[in-house]
């Protein structure tokens, strides 16, 4: 019972702390500012997904990339294997 009367006077504690009236708007205030000033990098990974997602021959030209580079790992993998 010790611990209980323990944590509600804690309770009652932090129920006395007042904040004003502007908290809220200060803080969002802050992480606005913050995603303002926050550096871009220099390669955006999001940019270069709808640039692809946009053209037709771009997707086109990713697949036909995934495709040679399978192609390639298949080969090495069989050199490999053919050596040993």
């Amino acid at each position: 019972m010790k611990i209980e009367e323990i944590y509600k006077a804690w309770q009652e504690e932090k129920r006395q702390i007042e904040i004003h009236k502007e908290f809220s708007d200060e803080v969002m205030d802050r992480i606005y500012q913050y995603e303002r000033e926050k550096r871009k990098s220099l390669f955006d990974i999001q940019q270069l997904i709808e640039l692809i997602s946009a053209h037709s021959l771009a997707k086109a030209g990713l697949v036909a990339a995934g495709a040679v580079t399978g192609l390639v790992r298949i080969a090495f993998v069989v050199c490999t294997f053919l050596r040993t």
